[in-house]
């Protein structure tokens, strides 16, 4: 395969090279399952040292676009990114610029109630199998904390998956670890929520079952609107 990536000895070349690497890939020049050429190669069409093309190679590896396969028939195969990556990223974002709990509950406010409507118009019958299954261990942990929050936490995601939105159930997905690490403390898991969110998700799973879209978008947002009224200020 032949690249052209002309020569790029600026102080910034990794970055650049990387950059031009990562467009031909999201513009389907480079297709997922497709391998680079050698390194070797990209060295004498960019004009870059060795250490340069790994270092532009590196970045596109951790951006998961492209994974780097060892041994005789390795190299650099092109790689659709996972929607986990956008999780950790996500998750970074938060901690280090320390994202205040308001403002996730209002991006979950934003983006859940369009799931649960979505997930009325196409979920499947073994999703909703599955969302009775875990409403139900939900009920029955209602008194056991950690297992209330891990099945509570789960239900959510399936509703998210199956809306078949990849973008929004991405987003839902990336907040979903900081949220639940936010939403930790006593005032969130007091008996009389963990009831109220039992009440609330028998009304989401019911309008999901008979495929009410306004009724499961709606449902869905009071249920968050709890949490959010729930905060200071």
């Amino acid at each position: 395969m032949d690249l052209d990536l002309r020569p790029l000895a600026l102080p910034k070349a990794p970055g650049l090279l990387a950059d031009k690497l990562r467009e031909m890939i999201l513009r389907g020049e480079l297709a997922a399952g497709s391998i680079l050429p050698a390194e070797r190669e990209i060295v004498g069409s960019s004009g870059l040292s060795r250490g340069s093309v790994r270092e532009a190679l590196k970045i596109l590896e951790t951006e998961g676009l492209i994974r780097i396969k060892t041994g005789r028939t390795g190299g650099a195969v092109v790689s659709a990114p996972q929607r986990d990556l956008l999780a950790r990223s996500v998750e970074v974002f938060v901690r280090a610029n320390a994202i205040k709990l308001e403002a996730l509950l209002d991006c979950r406010l934003a983006v859940e109630p369009m799931l649960a409507r979505l997930a009325a118009r196409y979920r499947t019958e073994e999703e909703l199998a599955k969302l009775v299954r875990l409403h139900a261990e939900f009920t029955t942990s209602v008194d056991h904390v950690e297992q209330y929050r891990s099945v509570n936490f789960e239900w959510h995601l399936v509703i998210a998956r199956a809306s078949r939105n990849e973008p929004l159930t991405a987003v839902m997905e990336a907040i979903s670890t900081p949220v639940r690490e936010a939403t930790g403390f006593e005032r969130f898991t007091t008996p009389a929520t963990r009831r109220e969110a039992v009440r609330a998700h028998e009304a989401i799973l019911a309008a999901i079952a008979c495929r009410d879209q306004d009724a499961a978008a709606g449902a869905m947002h009071d249920h968050l609107s709890v949490y959010t009224s729930g905060l200071p200020g």
